[in-house]
């Protein structure tokens, strides 16, 4: 979901879409405040607010998850794979990076959600939605593995579980970067065990196939623009990309989740990439919103428990959250929220720790 900078150039379009992504998973996630233990009870989906406009994210939302994936694959090896390989970047550099980028703010937000599930479990008899709140489960999270095949179940910021994949991901990616020129082979044989692994393996599974897709397709776009030129790179990613849509959205019967891992999402960040590099600061106006990708993420869950006891405490019955303005209401706060754990945590706890953690004459690196 984040990605270390190196390059002066940022491109918003692709930041600009991970926040939305990030926040799409909020809508996927509605269907939290009707789960009764660890399963929706009563639960109608078509009630839920502004349901006609917003019904692909409601059933289908769950596949931004995968949409970040890709994304962190086609910006790591923009950013990163030639320095790996070139021996420009460390893996104590690429370490600390990740480190000083993902752990503050999970960390707060796993303490965050622990004290909100004592109190839940108190005023009720089960925890709020995800049930394996115990040590075992805590010390996975305060490890980031929370997702590695060691839990029995969801627990504590369950969100997470991207997160603790992608850290999996970035230690293949950096092995395999070493590999110089042959880095390509074995991202695309990384991708195949992903496209092997899935759907059983779905966590591991997608977070493979989705970030090694991505970052062939960084591969492909480079490609086309060292041959063709800027312009036409545009036009050849974005006749695909509308091509996958159109055919996802027009002609299947329903929604293909290999047709939209596999061609809609890669030739999407392809489109969106070339166009930003095409026009240097398209969207630069939205990059906020990518700013607020990460902590948007980890925050709307424990903002979800509050929202949940919150009612609860004030006589509101469940139903309550099929109402438009608990939906405007809770967007009204995770947003600004978002921002004030950019600017007031993430940012600073990132630079405190690069400063304290790097060694001494290390590129000083910033975040994208």
């Amino acid at each position: 979901m984040t990605a270390p900078a190196a390059p002066a150039e940022r491109l918003y379009t692709l930041d600009t879409l991970r926040g939305i992504a990030a926040l799409s998973v909020v809508f996927w996630h509605w269907q939290h405040f009707f789960y009764v233990g660890d399963s929706p009870a009563g639960f109608d989906p078509a009630r839920q607010p502004f349901y006609t406009a917003l019904a692909p994210l409601y059933h289908h939302g769950g596949l931004a998850v995968e949409l970040f994936f890709s994304i962190s694959g086609f910006v790591f090896f923009w950013l990163f794979s030639s320095g790996i390989a070139n021996g420009k970047v460390s893996l104590r550099q690429f370490a600390v990076d990740r480190f000083s980028r993902l752990y503050p703010l999970h960390l707060v937000t796993f303490g965050l959600v622990g004290v909100l599930q004592a109190v839940y479990l108190a005023k009720h008899s089960s925890y709020f939605v995800y049930p394996f709140n115990d040590g075992y489960h805590a010390l996975l999270n305060l490890l980031l593995a929370p997702a590695w095949g060691f839990e029995k179940g969801w627990s504590f910021n369950a969100p997470v579980w991207s997160v603790s994949v992608e850290v999996l991901l970035y230690a293949s990616f950096f092995i395999i970067c070493l590999a110089g020129r042959w880095r390509w082979l074995l991202a695309a044989a990384a991708f195949g065990l992903g496209l092997m692994l899935y759907p059983n393996g779905y966590k591991v599974g997608s977070g493979l196939l989705c970030f090694y897709l991505g970052g062939i397709a960084y591969a492909l776009l480079a490609v086309l623009r060292a041959k063709f030129g800027s312009g036409i790179a545009l036009g050849i990613s974005s006749a695909i990309a509308l091509a996958a849509w159109f055919w996802q959205l027009q002609v299947a019967e329903a929604i293909n989740s290999y047709l939209v891992m596999c061609l809609c999402f890669p030739a999407t960040l392809a489109m969106l990439a070339a166009a930003g590099l095409h026009w240097p600061g398209l969207l630069s106006s939205a990059g906020w919103v990518g700013d607020i990708s990460y902590s948007s993420y980890l925050l709307h869950f424990p903002l979800q428990a509050v929202f949940a006891m919150a009612m609860d405490g004030l006589g509101f019955a469940r139903e309550t959250f099929y109402q438009p303005w608990v939906m405007l209401l809770f967007f009204a706060l995770l947003v600004p929220l978002s921002l004030a754990s950019h600017h007031l945590l993430e940012r600073p706890a990132q630079r405190y720790l690069r400063a304290k953690l790097a060694r001494r004459n290390s590129p000083v690196q910033v975040q994208v």
